[in-house]
């Protein structure tokens, strides 16, 4: 369970296997996007995998995510800029995939941590999804009316409004992301 500035929540693993390591315990704070937990993927591998640390087999889901992109090799390297990738949330222990019933916000707008940027429709209600940092929607994703799997990126936010412009080229290459204009 993680507790935010709004509503404690469960979380959910996006991979199956065994926890290796807890490394935020109870009570204690952790940046968001942080590592809080080691996975490993087979129970053999547990303690290599705690000992470890990130060299890890199966660490975490944003570890993970880079699979995919072997398959679709047109798939750019993230920019090497501070961005933050708003994924799909988990509002609720049975959602699976969410729709995006609006955005609050358009791309090229400001965003401030903690305001409401788009509406999601889950297995149970409709939910405003929060920005967690401070920045400018650069790329919508996954638009109005359109579904996404938990977990997967459905808008990228960027820092700084210069970068804008290669964050949408980026947001391009993402799987199931809109071609470029």
């Amino acid at each position: 369970v993680v507790e935010s500035d709004k509503a404690d929540m469960d979380v959910e693993a996006f991979e199956d296997g065994f926890l290796a390591k807890i490394i935020t315990d109870e009570g204690e704070t952790a940046e968001v996007g942080a590592v809080v937990a080691l996975i490993a993927a087979e129970e053999a591998d547990i303690e290599a995998v705690a000992a470890g640390g990130d060299a890890a087999p199966a660490p975490a889901a944003e570890e993970a995510a880079p699979a995919p992109a072997a398959e679709a090799p047109a798939a750019a390297a993230a920019p090497d800029f501070d961005f933050s990738q708003l994924d799909m949330p988990a509002l609720s222990s049975t959602m699976k995939e969410g729709k995006v019933v609006s955005w609050l916000k358009g791309e090229g707008d400001a965003v401030e941590a903690g305001e409401a940027i788009m509406v999601v429709e889950s297995d149970k209600a409709d939910m405003d999804v929060e920005a967690f940092e401070d920045g400018f929607i650069a790329a919508i994703i996954t638009d109005e009316g359109e579904s996404a799997a938990v977990g997967t990126p459905v808008a990228l936010i960027a820092a700084n409004e210069a970068d804008i412009p290669a964050l949408k080229a980026y947001a391009a290459t993402l799987g199931g992301a809109p071609a470029a204009a």
